[in-house]
């Protein structure tokens, strides 16, 4: 009984080895779990940004084209926005992203490649946004959202990541060597970690009245483009009568977001850089294939639904005005 339960378990290792082997030999070395949680949260940032057009952008496209569709969903679209459980979920799906995001950085060295396509997109956003606000939509324009924020936080890790590489090589070659590049690869995490501590003690604090956000300690006092400037890097309170949303239909500053991303090395450091990365391989199968493709092309769905949803809106709302 002995010597049959020692050759089950090691049959069982040797089953486990062999499943490892298959997935760490895949030509992209992908984990079910983050292309899983960024597929939900892709998805739920869909249908916030549905129910948001719903209350905001279709009554202007009604106005324009003297429709009213879905004008009787334009109140409950507005209750579900104000929400409490809304607000706090938002607050834990964005986060969960951007930690999702760095973590993604240190599945790559390529970052610096990463963070220019984010960027050009960032700039086209900016500029077609900027497009439609001065012609169809007011405050349509955006000037710092969350790509614009994502390429800035890929672009912080590759750099901090890369002054790692070129300080590893000043400890030689052997044990030593290794154990000092396997500490100093969580440096940007720390400084991810850093700025977040940084944020709540001097900058801002996480308030629940209403559903989770952020009450900000700094003031906005210098003229617009100072503000402007200034509130790319931080959250300004509207005590002076500035609010950056005005003049950016979407906003994510660097702090706190960015440094969630940076944050978020530590546990792709911590777990995806051992042997435990492969713990939840048997769990994957056909029941996450729907959320996992989502999360593959996140980045697609996430920039394109931001047009599609109104686009298609404005062309429903057309048609009724026709026929």
């Amino acid at each position: 009984m002995y010597i049959d339960g020692i050759n089950a378990e090691r049959a069982g290792s040797a089953g486990f080895r062999t499943m490892v082997g298959r997935y760490s030999r895949r030509k992209r070395d992908r984990f079910w779990e983050i292309d899983f949680l960024r597929g939900v949260c892709v998805l739920l940032m869909v249908f916030d940004h549905f129910m948001y057009c719903l209350w905001d952008v279709m009554p202007d496209i009604n106005n324009m084209l003297g429709t009213s569709l879905f004008s009787e969903w334009r109140r409950t679209a507005m209750r579900y926005w104000s929400w409490e459980v809304r607000v706090t979920v938002r607050m834990v799906v964005i986060f969960t992203f951007f930690i999702l995001s760095g973590i993604s950085c240190t599945l790559t060295r390529g970052n610096f490649r990463r963070c220019i396509p984010l960027a050009l997109v960032a700039w086209g956003i900016t500029e077609v946004t900027g497009v439609i606000d001065d012609n169809f939509i007011d405050g349509a324009h955006i000037l710092f959202g969350v790509i614009h924020m994502i390429a800035c936080g890929v672009f912080m890790y590759a750099l901090l990541d890369n002054a790692v590489s070129a300080v590893v090589p000043l400890f030689g070659k052997g044990r030593r060597a290794r154990k000092a590049e396997n500490i100093l690869r969580y440096f940007p995490g720390a400084v991810g970690v850093g700025f977040l501590i940084f944020f709540f003690v001097y900058c801002a604090d996480l308030s629940f009245e209403g559903g989770a956000h952020f009450v900000s300690h700094i003031a906005a006092d210098g003229d617009l483009s100072e503000n402007l400037f200034r509130a790319v890097f931080v959250y300004l309170n509207d005590l002076n009568g500035f609010e950056f949303e005005r003049y950016s239909a979407d906003y994510f500053p660097l702090l706190p977001y960015a440094a969630a991303i940076l944050a978020g090395g530590i546990i792709g450091r911590a777990y995806y850089h051992t042997a435990a990365k492969y713990t939840l391989m048997p769990l994957d199968g056909a029941w996450n294939k729907g959320f996992c493709f989502l999360g593959r092309h996140s980045a697609v769905i996430f920039v394109a639904h931001m047009v599609v949803i109104p686009v298609l809106m404005g062309l429903f709302a057309l048609m009724t005005s026709i026929f």
